[in-house]
Order: C-alpha cells, then structure tokens, then sequence
C-alpha cells in the first residue's frame, strides 16, 4: 500500500471484496485462480495481469509476500530503500503488460541473515534511531521487511547483550505475524 502511494500517489484501499478489487492477494483456498499450479510448492507466487486485475497468488503467506515485494521493486522500490537510502522510483502512471509471471520455487530452504558483530555499531544506531538498548518489535520489523523484500525467510538475532524473545514480548510476536522464521543462540 505505501509503496504504490510513494511511487506513484495511489490511494490504496483494503477490502475483503476481491471482486470490488483491482489487486487481489491471496493463497489457496482463499483465492482458487493457480491452485493447481501452486499445489504441494513453498514460497512460491504467482502475479497474474488479465482483464484490468493484479492477481498476485502465493502458495503459502510467505509467497504471497514475496509476490507482493516482486511487485514493488518492479515498480521501482528497491528491497534496500529504508537502510542503504536506496531512491524509490515516482512515476506518474504505472502500466501493466497482461501476463502470468513466477519465479518458481526458491533454490535454498533457509535464507535470511544472521547479525555478527553487531556492538557498538549497530547497537548504538539501534538507540539513537529507535530509543531503546536493545533490538525492539520497531527495530525489527524494519529487518523483517528487508528480510522479506530480499526473498529471504529466516533471522538469527543479534546477541550482544540482547535477547530476542526476553528484551521485548512484541518481537516474536512480530516475527509470527511477518512470517519470519527465528534461530536463538548461545
């Protein structure tokens, strides 16, 4: 939603009506268009352009969101936008050529990042960017999202005097409701 509305000044609005609906997001059953071809993958999606509608269908939550993600870097919104300042494209129309677009299934089960090394660097932007000592639900969300921009599925948190589940209740609440997968160490 933000990303069409920083790209391009779309008002988008959210319905459970999906044929009130120019894109309709959705995994199977909720939505039957590519059940069959979906059936039995893992974070797969499906983007669909026919007839004025964005079918955007992912084989589980988390391929429906990387659908979603593939649909704003198309557009110009890069997976980096928020931690490397990369510049979002702003475009006065955006067109779509009719089509089905996938990318398949991912290659490797597990993928995401594993923050090493992380004092005094991050942890001093952590504090000075989002007030707190420690990685908040605030904090990370923002790596949750780049996470998911980037295709990836997994986090292994940061540990320098930091504890995912024990530092903040709402990170793994967060992580459950993004879908991101958790590792813990020591």
């Amino acid at each position: 939603q933000q990303d069409l509305k920083t790209v391009c000044g779309a008002a988008v609005e959210f319905t459970s009506d999906a044929k009130a609906a120019t894109i309709v997001v959705g995994t199977p059953p909720t939505t039957k268009a590519f059940a069959k071809e979906l059936k039995g993958k893992t974070e797969m999606y499906i983007i669909e352009a026919a007839n004025g509608q964005l079918n955007i269908v992912g084989s589980d939550r988390r391929g429906a969101i990387y659908g979603i993600y593939e649909l704003s870097q198309q557009i110009g919104v890069s997976p980096w936008y928020y931690w490397a300042d990369a510049p979002i494209d702003v475009h006065k129309s955006l067109y779509i050529k009719n089509g089905t677009y996938t990318d398949g299934e991912p290659a490797v089960k597990w993928r995401g990042l594993f923050l090493n090394d992380e004092a005094p660097c991050l942890t001093s932007w952590v504090k000075n960017t989002f007030g707190t000592d420690y990685g908040d639900h605030n904090f990370y969300a923002k790596v949750f999202e780049l996470i998911l921009r980037l295709k990836g599925n997994f986090l292994w948190p940061a540990m320098w005097g930091w504890a995912f589940y024990a530092d903040d209740p709402e990170n793994s609440k967060v992580a459950d409701e993004m879908g991101v997968i958790m590792s813990t160490s020591h």
